[in-house]
């Protein structure tokens, strides 16, 4: 019996998604299910339009600071039992392959520039109490699977609550001048910032005014998934 295979029988591969057996990190059934957004969206927000547009509606009736976004899936499942095993059940390595995904669907839309990649970071606490910070992960696959740096611009000022357990009205006030953009080094024309999901959008669009107050021209979204209910 060769090591592949007693490693296979002792630590079998459960899918992501559906918890079955797998032998491989999601399913055919589930790979064959996820909710990929492949038609036309708002280039501000990722949401699917109907027909490719600068700005959607919605986007209009807000002050965002990205210039543009792109989300591989909706938030629904399985992607989305996927990235909530990612972020609270301690299962890091679904980062990789998770912003392989989410570079294969933004690597297009660069149009040959090579900006510089980043994300949108935990605050200190958070992440020692998790033990890793997930956007982070993504970020550095995305950047590992596009040939691109990967550099840390922004730490987390202060503590703020879960945007998943606040409810739409409170997000804004959240994340309101949480995020500063780290001094030194220089920094780049072009980011490509990368978080695992998009609601609201005012998390991003805080990043994104902090790096341009410290002097980045344009600011790239990069998301895993993009929840409909923001």
């Amino acid at each position: 019996m060769n090591h592949g295979t007693l490693a296979e029988l002792l630590f079998p591969t459960r899918c992501a998604a559906c918890g079955l057996y797998a032998g491989r990190w999601l399913c055919p059934s589930c790979t064959a299910r996820l909710p990929y957004i492949r038609g036309p969206v708002c280039r501000r927000c990722g949401k699917p339009a109907l027909y490719e547009v600068e700005e959607c509606e919605q986007c209009r009736g807000r002050v965002r600071r990205l210039d543009f976004c792109r989300a591989l899936a909706l938030y629904e499942d399985p992607m989305r039992s996927v990235i909530h095993r990612m972020k609270y059940g301690g299962a890091w390595r679904l980062a990789r392959p998770l912003g392989f995904m989410a570079a294969t669907a933004l690597a297009p839309c660069l149009e040959g520039s090579t900006p510089c990649v980043t994300h949108v970071p935990m605050h200190p606490r958070r992440k020692r109490s998790r033990g890793y910070d997930q956007a982070e992960l993504l970020a550095r696959a995305v950047a590992e699977a596009l040939g691109l740096p990967h550099r840390v611009l922004l730490v987390r000022t202060r503590h703020t609550p879960a945007q998943a357990s606040s409810d739409l009205s409170r997000r804004r006030e959240n994340v309101r001048g949480a995020f500063r953009a780290v001094a030194g080094g220089g920094l780049p024309p072009e980011v490509i910032l990368v978080d695992d999901v998009m609601t609201t959008g005012y998390t991003l669009s805080e990043c994104a005014m902090a790096l341009k107050r410290a002097g980045v021209g344009r600011v790239l979204a990069c998301v895993v998934a993009r929840d409909l209910a923001g």
